[in-house]
């Protein structure tokens, strides 16, 4: 009997321990910044509510007031940043908050055998490497791939008009053509996911961001130590999807020669690791992420931007369709002045990614001069507040609003340059660690974008529910849109 009682006591103190763990922040965390409750993070998984919701309903009068505030999310807390002073901080001192990525932080979860040790996620030494085998490939490429496949996506969507289909949930399309453009344009191979309908790589590919950005398992990722079925399920699928992509890097690139005659990111990673520069796991972890990072942020920009063209197709969809008719050459395209002010507003409006927490203290350090924080410490960005700083973008921080950017192409490059500087807009990071891939990503939206607004015209499905996605990667949830043939062309 005194045996089951000391089991029910050391039971209960466990159980105590770890939800005032997850309750009240560590006593060594900042006193000075105040502490968004450890629930809202996981509301969504309860209630039908959206990141931005959450963020209005939560965050924002706190963050807006002091500028950080300390964050629950996978299964710790954070300092969690929007200020653009703290950001240009951070961005700077690459060695006091070093990149710390899920490899690191969250080694034991799916979203960590997903990603793995990458050019996004490392620090010093190893990123350099990484940085250096990648950065040619994905700064000067061949956007031949991104036009046909622009077309190719026009062609579908008239195939399902012509099948009488009357609304069209453009999730899956707009993956199906983000997983083709970076294929081909940085791994060197086509996947085929537009010339088929049934692709086993993109049904592959949507089974396991369904159990990766599950809110849930995001919020506690702890829980994918315990055998629970359905995450053994995701550690399988992400094993064999990996095994898939890597087969056929092997199989296109490696066993063809092709690496050798080619500059596709892919290539110089081969090239990378047999020089010794990096050993087979990092090149498997960065052409996954390549992949990854490289489909999913310009399809979260792509569905941001179909939707706000419909939103507001009566000014911005006219505008931008008579700006871009009879316009071919990308050249031309990346000097248009509404095109471009429209995607910058995009990226400013609703970043890929909202919420970043990727960084770790390397030391006890000040943010800012009051804002102490202990080593050891992980700190991010919120990247929809920083964004939607009225300090920064002043009364019409949440409209949207092109024109904020300038008139001509040289004012907006400028307006966008300086942002970026300031840390004003963070959709592309900033810093000596700003994505690689911007240039590929807008030049995509770009010439998709043109494709699409020369042969059609679209709205909103009424029957759609206007709402963004409830946690991780931010979008329209479930985008769904009406289209007709522009019977102009």
């Amino acid at each position: 009997m005194e045996l089951f009682k000391l089991l029910g006591l050391i039971l209960f103190l466990t159980i105590s321990y770890i939800a005032f763990a997850i309750i009240v922040p560590p006593l060594n965390f900042p006193k000075n910044i105040p502490t968004i409750p450890f629930y809202v993070v996981f509301l969504p998984v309860v209630f039908p509510i959206d990141q931005t919701e959450l963020y209005d309903l939560y965050i924002r009068e706190s963050m807006e007031k002091y500028g950080a505030v300390k964050f629950f999310f996978g299964s710790r807390w954070n300092i969690l940043v929007s200020r653009s002073e703290y950001l240009a901080q951070i961005f700077k001192d690459e060695d006091t908050f070093a990149k710390s990525g899920n490899q690191k932080k969250i080694p034991y979860s799916a979203l960590a055998a997903y990603t793995g040790d990458n050019v996004i996620s490392a620090h010093g030494a190893v990123w350099r490497d990484y940085r250096n085998a990648v950065t040619n490939g994905l700064q000067h490429f061949d956007d031949t791939p991104i036009f046909k496949n622009a077309k190719l996506l026009c062609t579908l969507i008239k195939r399902r008009l012509q099948e009488g289909q009357l609304s069209i949930q453009m999730g899956p399309l707009s993956q199906r053509l983000a997983l083709d453009n970076i294929s081909q344009v940085a791994l060197g191979f086509d996947f085929g996911t537009l010339k088929h309908e049934k692709n086993a790589f993109h049904e592959h590919l949507i089974r396991i961001k369904k159990q990766i950005f599950h809110p849930f398992f995001l919020t506690f990722p702890f829980l994918d130590l315990l055998p629970i079925p359905s995450r053994k399920k995701a550690f399988k699928d992400v094993a064999s999807f990996r095994e898939l992509l890597v087969k056929r890097v092997q199989d296109e690139l490696v066993n063809t020669y092709k690496f050798e005659q080619t500059t596709f990111a892919a290539s110089d990673l081969i090239r990378a690791h047999n020089n010794e520069i990096i050993d087979y796991r990092q090149l498997t972890d960065n052409i996954v992420i390549i992949l990854v990072a490289g489909h999913e942020n310009p399809q979260l920009l792509f569905s941001t931007s179909l939707y706000l063209l419909a939103k507001y197709s009566n000014v911005w969809q006219e505008r931008l369709r008579q700006e871009v008719n009879g316009v071919t050459d990308p050249k031309i395209l990346a000097d248009l002045p509404l095109l471009n002010a429209f995607l910058l507003e995009a990226v400013r409006l609703y970043p890929p990614l909202s919420t970043i927490i990727n960084r770790c203290t390397t030391r006890t350090c000040k943010l800012g001069p009051e804002i102490v924080i202990p080593k050891g410490v992980y700190v991010g960005y919120n990247n929809f507040g920083t964004s939607h700083d009225p300090r920064t973008w002043g009364a019409t921080a949440d409209d949207f609003k092109p024109e904020r950017w300038g008139s001509d192409i040289e004012t907006i490059r400028k307006n966008w340059r300086m942002a970026k500087n300031r840390c004003s807009v963070t959709g592309f990071h900033g810093g000596r660690r700003a994505c690689l891939g911007e240039k590929l990503a807008l030049t995509e939206m770009r010439i998709t974008l043109a494709e699409m607004l020369k042969q059609f015209r679209w709205s909103l499905d009424p029957e759609w529910e206007e709402k963004l996605t409830p946690a991780g990667p931010l979008c329209p949830l479930n985008l769904k849109l009406k289209f007709t043939e522009n019977i102009t062309e």
